[in-house]
């Protein structure tokens, strides 16, 4: 003889309430931020002078300090201003121009018509010639309290094409 099992109504509307709990607790879990996507370009206008410049016993090449001055040149958005760039270098080989360098990059400029700006690092490595950079920032003004993380490609001398994620 099979025993039928009986299931209380308080006791299906715990079982419901836990799932739809669960279920709502996944989708927040995995719900994405949202950001907003920006591609722009721009050139540096005006190199400064480093605070120290030196080769090294192996011939390697050190700047320290070095500024760099540009402007944004077009972007797939309302987003105009100018860049700076702060930073060191260091060149293996300078035949190849083989190296890499990293320092403070800020953006100061408009967004949408709105004060915009970011302030962080830019780290790179040249290859050939082109600088491949990472940058992770803050930003200030319409831009305040978000993350803005992006990538750069660029020509020695050249323009740099730019793509930036700004995080909510």
């Amino acid at each position: 003889m099979v025993k039928k099992m009986k299931i209380g109504k308080k006791t299906l509307m715990l079982g419901t309430l836990l799932l739809l709990c669960s279920l709502s607790l996944g989708f927040m879990v995995q719900a994405k931020p949202a950001r907003t996507v920006i591609n722009f370009e721009f050139v540096w206008d005006e190199f400064g002078e480093a605070e120290r410049v030196w080769f090294s016993e192996e011939g390697i090449y050190h700047t320290i300090m070095t500024p760099h001055y540009g402007h944004v040149t077009s972007s797939d958005s309302d987003f105009v201003g100018d860049v700076y760039y702060c930073g060191n270098l260091v060149i293996f080989d300078l035949t190849t121009f083989e190296g890499l360098g990293g320092g403070v990059f800020t953006f100061d400029g408009t967004y949408d018509g709105e004060d915009a700006g970011f302030i962080g690092k830019l780290h790179f490595k040249i290859v050939d010639g082109e600088i491949i950079g990472k940058l992770n920032c803050h930003g200030t003004g319409i831009f305040e309290g978000k993350l803005i993380k992006g990538t750069s490609v660029g020509a020695l001398g050249g323009t740099t094409v730019v793509q930036i994620s700004i995080w909510n």
